[in-house]
């Protein structure tokens, strides 16, 4: 039924039966052609759609968490090399700190040497 024809039969029976009832019969009609409505079997189709979009989401949900579980573990493996390379840049230090001072040494004693000999 179309809107226009909605619009003739309300006002019938607005003149014939008074407002209150055209109302309520106008609400009893369906808003729309038959056809246009949904069905049982189009809400089921849907409810079937949208559990294969949330399968589809736990399957994401599930990929993201391996990854943010790979992410954790490359964060800890590079705190690690971090830690590994201050302790092996300390290690540098020392060596070369008693390089410096064995060179520094051998000077001074070549110094020393030199003045003895004079």
């Amino acid at each position: 039924m179309s809107e226009e024809d909605r619009s003739r039969l309300y006002a019938w029976f607005r003149e014939h039966t008074g407002e209150p009832l055209a109302e309520y019969l106008m609400s009893c009609l369906a808003p729309a052609p038959l056809s246009d409505l949904a069905t049982k079997a189009d809400l089921e189709q849907v409810d079937k759609r949208f559990e294969q979009v949330d399968k589809r989401f736990d399957r994401i949900d599930q990929r993201f968490d391996a990854l943010l579980a790979l992410r954790e573990a490359d964060r800890a493996e590079a705190a690690a090399l971090r830690e590994a390379d201050r302790v092996e840049r300390k290690e540098d230090l020392r060596s070369v700190k008693v390089h410096h001072y064995t060179v520094i040494g051998f000077i001074v004693a070549l110094f020393v040497a030199n003045l003895t000999f004079l």
